[in-house]
This record gives C-alpha cells, structure tokens and sequence, in this order.
C-alpha cells in the first residue's frame, strides 16, 4: 500500500523515476514528444481498515492486510468533495501512477501542480477519487550514452545523476544533452470506496 498518498511530495526526482520505469517517449521531435501519452508504472488494489480520522488535519490511519499503518493526507480543499470516513471503516483502494517526461521548448511557463477529487457521500457505499498532477522542470547538465547516464539539476538544485535502464528512455536519452529543460509529470490517480461500515 502506497503510504502518504496525496502527502506533499517532491517530484523534482520524477526525471529518475521517469526513467528507472521507462516510457513510450522516444527520439521523434519535440513537438510528437509534447503529445506522447503518460506511461502507467505503478497499478494496485488493496483493502484497508480505517483505524482513525483526524478531520481538522485531513489525516487518515490505515491498516492494510498484513497489519502495517499507513497515513494518508488529503488536503482541506479536496476534502469536502469527498466522503466522511470513519475509525472502523473497510475500504477498497485502487491506486494508479504514470510518469511523463518531454523537453521543455524555449520561454515556456513553468509547470504547475493540480489537484482534484469527487465523490458521493450517500448511499451504502460511498466512495471517492482523488487526482494530482505534480509537475516539476529540471535542467539536463550531462549525458552519457555510452553508459545510459543523465545527470540534471532539480528545482531544489541538487544535481543528480540518474542511470537510465530502459530500452525507450534510452532511445529519449539520445535527444537530450546539456542545456535541456525537462519537464516532468507524476499522475497520481486514488479512487476508494466504503465497502463496510460499522453501525453508529
């Protein structure tokens, strides 16, 4: 079970994710890169046991199957859009991630985060979605395809220097090279519904 969903996280290593997981991104131009579709790199489902509810402060303790806590934050301005949970609830969890990666065209805006969520509140099993976009640049500062390696600079300028894996990331490794704006999403897609509820 993914822990802190919807926590504030950094992105700034998306880039490394991006591709340590691989991509359908490949050496076209930078215009069909822009297009490319997100790539899925993470899709589970899981079953939880609320254990208790901070409503001021959006947090949610979980117990999964196997016994481990997870916390869960959901912030205030999505909170009202979905249902209440409450300590003793059985939920079901879906939880879908994909990854982007393009070249930054000259003088473009700087990427901005999003946030979303719906839900229904009534009937026997309510149930919600939450979806956040996180989106961060980093600046290419090396790369070596000999050795399928990109160092870049993240937004909290610290260097990094990432060993690229994949066969498709290492085809977009070859359009890069120092200088290069990358941008980089991270979709987190969080769909849950109340599968039991003990009575008040």
């Amino acid at each position: 079970m993914s822990t802190k969903l919807f926590a504030p996280r950094r992105v700034a290593a998306a880039l490394a994710v991006t591709i340590t997981a691989g991509t359908s991104l490949c050496g076209a131009s930078q215009a069909a890169m822009a297009q490319a579709a997100p790539v899925i790199v993470g899709n589970q489902t899981a079953t939880a046991i609320v254990e208790s509810v901070d409503h001021e402060a959006g947090m949610v303790l979980l117990r999964d199957k196997a016994g481990n806590l997870d916390t869960v934050r959901v912030d205030p301005d999505v909170r009202a859009k979905l249902p209440v949970l409450h300590a003793g609830d059985k939920i079901g969890l879906r939880i879908v991630r994909t990854i982007d990666a393009v070249i930054a065209p000259p003088g473009a805006p700087m990427p901005e985060s999003t946030e979303s969520a719906a839900g229904t509140r009534t009937g026997p099993h309510p149930h919600g979605m939450m979806v956040s976009f996180k989106r961060e640049r980093v600046k290419v500062t090396g790369v070596d395809t000999t050795h399928n390696q990109v160092v870049f600079v993240d937004p909290d300028d610290i260097t990094r220097v990432v060993l690229v894996r994949q066969k498709p990331m290492q085809d977009f490794l070859k359009t890069l090279k120092p200088g290069d704006e990358v941008d980089t999403t991270v979709m987190d897609a969080v769909s849950f519904s109340v599968l039991s509820r003990i009575p008040s």
